[in-house]
């Protein structure tokens, strides 16, 4: 979404809650502060610079990250002192999957803003590359069956199906 459609959809939000079109006077003070906030927004998005701009998609890019780095197959093991992993409990790696989806989509949605809002970034190529391997990673978690088999996910296997090189 560039500046204008975020101008447009915040102009839009200001005359639905504008406190003077507001018919329950309970609401009047919550619409208030609602157009307050609304106008600091478009205020902001009228004075960002390209400066500005640059480090709001940093910022984003960040924000994927950090859930991207959440997406990994060792949290179904519990590590042991000698080296060994053991499977966690069906009710652990059902509550790790579900915690992996949501990290997911949340990284998917952070890349994407950077590809989306701020298209000339220099992290904008790096977050297609992020959101392609999020396709690819999520079907092989998409494809795990824990509830039926308990099966985890192989090491070898998952290394050779996303086509990743071990040094």
């Amino acid at each position: 979404m560039n500046k204008e459609e975020h101008t447009k959809k915040i102009k839009k939000l200001l005359k639905k809650y504008h406190p003077d079109l507001c018919s329950d006077k309970s609401l009047e003070k919550i619409n208030n502060e609602i157009t307050i906030k609304l106008n600091a927004l478009l205020e902001q998005i009228n004075n960002e610079k390209p400066q500005d701009a640059n480090n709001r998609a940093y910022e984003f890019y960040k924000l994927g990250i950090l859930h991207y780095k959440n997406i990994h197959h060792d949290k179904f093991y519990n590590k042991s002192k000698n080296k060994t992993n053991t499977p966690k409990t069906f009710e652990e790696q059902f509550t790790i999957l579900n915690k992996i989806f949501f990290s997911f989509n949340i990284a998917e949605y952070y890349f994407d803003k950077v590809i989306s809002d701020y298209p000339n970034s220099e992290w904008t190529s790096d977050s297609k590359v992020k959101i392609k391997y999020l396709k690819k990673l999520y079907k092989s978690y998409e494809n795990m069956d824990i509830e039926n088999n308990n099966q985890i996910i192989d090491n070898n296997k998952f290394v050779y199906e996303m086509g990743l090189n071990i040094l």
